[in-house]
């Protein structure tokens, strides 16, 4: 059988350059340096992977599975543990036992610069700019992607540092356990953290369809960041809590918006969408084997088994197994990522690669043999043609019973979320006498639709509506048969994982924001559909914070400073936190009325700037204790001594209103609540920073 249509002539491949090239590849192939009028041109899709035993990198066009340009850029790295960092044009070669990272030149293929940066360095490219994260010490520092050269000052947090990624707009991002938070790098210095957990959780980092997604193992949660900076944060399983001091396995990015997480040790496959904040969670039988991060291309999640040298190949949206994916069909470290639409799976110290399009076809890659342009010519592949077949699409289940003997257990029990609802998916059993399936373990109060499956139904799916939001539930299934005799019994699957009957709440509506006497003033309207137990309200801008509120409005005392801000207000419920809904606005604190006081018989003066030393008076009060001036807000200045009593010397001051004139007065003259040496808080505000 052929390959699927996907692997088709590419529009620019190695074969059509190979007439232009001639032997001035051979050299750079052979010798491992470029001639500086040789251009060489590599497909528009595909991927450079490393082949450390032999000190080369290669590039392999992706639909032809061919190798259309290799290097032996550095001699001196072989048998090194290297990794190609790729972004666009920007290739870069890291040796991680050295730490010398060499820039290579696509088109001529050959090493334009080479710096040694330090062993253990995270070496990282996105949109453009290029990043270096020492994690044991803290360091993050970008570099120059064509001289890897320092750009601008290096930051410091506090290590170690987890596995950090670019997002879509190229700003690098770095989780901090030690702080529960995840830090933005942009602009040649750090933002403002994020928090994302408690302080010491483990913390792991995905660039999913752009945005920035950290998944907190200790609190069971994923926290995604959008642009605005608002959060979405989804309560996943309890099982992901048994991922251990490692956490869970999860890819450093993908292309779209689902996430998958691989919980070692209990088999649980946790696919979290992102865009919506929903999860769906499958309990695999998986064998003890050493897993890798997992990798999502269309419907299908990747596995990579370095116990066994493939790839194990799981269906979302079928919940079942294919067949595995043969990388080398032995014990071998895997790299595995997706790049331009398909799926790589390459053994960096063999010569085995392997390249899957989005229909779950795949070829084998031989990165030694196969000659790059200037070689001997091959036929690319067509459909058709002499590649490897696609993958079996029959699911992996355990031997089918012998005669006599009962069917199998139901497998693969698969749960989802809903808004008062559970969805139970499962595998049906294999065997003879099958005559249907019911749900075990559902709490007194909750309904279960249908009540029983039929052996032959086209679904395996079972509903459960009713419970709270506030527990999890775990269900398993059972086959109901009846054997030759007669005799009927059951067999029940293993559990799935624990399920809510909720998910996260949708953004809060209509939100507003105001300046009061007791501070700022939010208040919106609670989001569509029911769910919302409460909301996170964070701010920034003049001032920075975060609580939490009950109810649909809430006043911050906290937020008494005159200025512009953004206020974001998120729905929460035991599923987790929506998405947040922002507004920006800016703020003045209302004018309140005090009493002038000491400035009997004496002048008061008003200046333009909070300095009664050298300030430009602006107007004057005179003899006029106990008269009532309007207050618009506090603020600290230049120190004033008072020549005569040293008990009305300070550097608070107030700005108010009087004979139509605005300016600032020493703080003594107006009577404000409290000490007038220290800020009186709302009712009255702070001026403007």
């Amino acid at each position: 059988m052929g390959l699927p249509a996907v692997f088709r002539r590419d529009r620019v491949t190695g074969q059509l350059a190979v007439g232009l090239v001639g032997v001035l590849v051979v050299a750079a192939v052979v010798y491992g340096v470029g001639v500086a009028s040789a251009k060489y041109e590599l497909a528009d899709v595909g991927a450079w992977l490393s082949a450390r035993s032999k000190g080369l990198v290669v590039h392999v066009n992706g639909p032809a599975a061919k190798v259309d340009g290799k290097t032996a850029v550095v001699p001196k790295m072989r048998g090194h543990r290297i990794r190609v960092v790729q972004d666009g044009a920007t290739v870069l070669v890291v040796d991680l036992d050295t730490g010398v990272v060499s820039r290579l030149d696509p088109a001529q293929l050959k090493v334009d610069a080479s710096r040694p940066l330090g062993a253990g360095l995270q070496v990282l490219a996105g949109a453009g700019k290029t990043y270096t994260v020492d994690s044991a010490q803290g360091a993050v520092q970008q570099i120059d992607p064509f001289t890897l050269a320092p750009v601008g000052a290096s930051a410091t947090l506090p290590a170690p540092l987890g596995q950090a990624g670019v997002d879509g707009r190229g700003t690098l991002w770095i989780p901090v356990p030690s702080k529960g938070q995840v830090a933005p790098f942009a602009a040649g210095r750090l933002q403002a953290p994020v928090p994302v957990g408690r302080a010491g959780d483990t913390l792991a980092l995905t660039i999913a369809a752009g945005d920035p997604v950290v998944t907190d193992s200790t609190a069971a949660t994923a926290t995604v960041v959008r642009p605005s900076g608002a959060r979405l944060t989804v309560a996943l399983p309890t099982t992901v809590r048994r991922a251990g001091a490692g956490g869970v396995l999860a890819p450093p990015s993908t292309t779209g918006t689902t996430v998958p997480l691989l919980v070692p040790g209990t088999g649980s496959l946790v696919t979290v969408d992102t865009g919506t904040g929903r999860y769906t969670s499958a309990r695999l039988a998986l064998p003890e084997h050493r897993y890798r991060p997992p990798q999502m291309l269309g419907a299908r999640v990747y596995i990579p088994d370095e116990t066994a040298g493939s790839l194990l190949v799981y269906d979302a949206a079928a919940n079942r197994f294919e067949a595995p994916v043969p990388v080398t069909g032995r014990p071998s470290t895997l790299e595995v990522f997706v790049r331009d639409g398909l799926l790589w799976a390459n053994d960096p110290s063999g010569p085995r690669a392997v390249v899957v399009d989005d229909r779950g076809g795949h070829k084998r890659i031989d990165k030694y043999r196969d000659k790059a342009p200037g070689g001997p010519r091959r036929p690319i592949p067509t459909p058709g043609g002499q590649g490897a077949p696609p993958p079996s699409r029959e699911p992996q289940r355990p031997a089918p019973p012998g005669p006599g003997e009962p069917p199998t257990a139901p497998s693969n029990v698969t749960v989802t979320p809903g808004a008062g609802t559970m969805r139970v998916d499962f595998q049906p059993s294999q065997g003879a006498g099958i005559t249907g399936y019911v749900l075990k373990d559902v709490p007194a109060g909750l309904t279960v639709a249908p009540r029983a499956i039929a052996a032959d139904a086209g679904a395996y799916t079972f509903t459960v509506k009713g419970g709270s939001c506030g527990r999890e539930y775990t269900f398993r299934v059972a086959v109901r048969y009846r054997d030759a005799r007669g005799r009927t019994g059951e067999r029940v699957s293993q559990a799935g994982d624990p399920v809510r009957p909720c998910v996260t709440p949708g953004a809060p509506r209509g939100l507003a924001a105001q300046a009061t006497a007791a501070g700022a003033k939010l208040t919106w309207t609670a989001p569509a559909g029911a769910g919302a137990t409460g909301y996170k309200i964070a701010w920034d801008g003049a001032l920075t914070g975060s609580t939490t509120a009950t109810g649909t409005s809430a006043t911050l005392s906290q937020v008494a400073t005159n200025g512009s801000y953004t206020f974001t207000v998120a729905a929460t419920n035991a599923a987790g936190a929506g998405s947040g809904t922002s507004i920006a606005a800016r703020l003045t604190g209302p004018a309140v009325r005090y009493a002038v006081r000491y400035n009997g018989k004496s002048h008061g003066y008003l200046y333009s700037t909070p300095n009664a030393t050298s300030g430009t008076r602006v107007g004057s009060m005179y003899d006029n204790n106990g008269t009532q001036v309007p207050v618009n807000c506090q603020v600290k200045g230049v120190k004033y001594t008072h020549p005569n009593d040293s008990s009305l010397s300070g550097d608070m001051y107030v700005n108010i209103t009087y004979g139509g004139t605005t300016g600032y007065v020493i703080g003594y003259l107006i009577s404000t609540p409290g000490a007038w040496t220290s800020y009186a808080g709302p009712p009255v505000w702070k001026c403007s920073p």
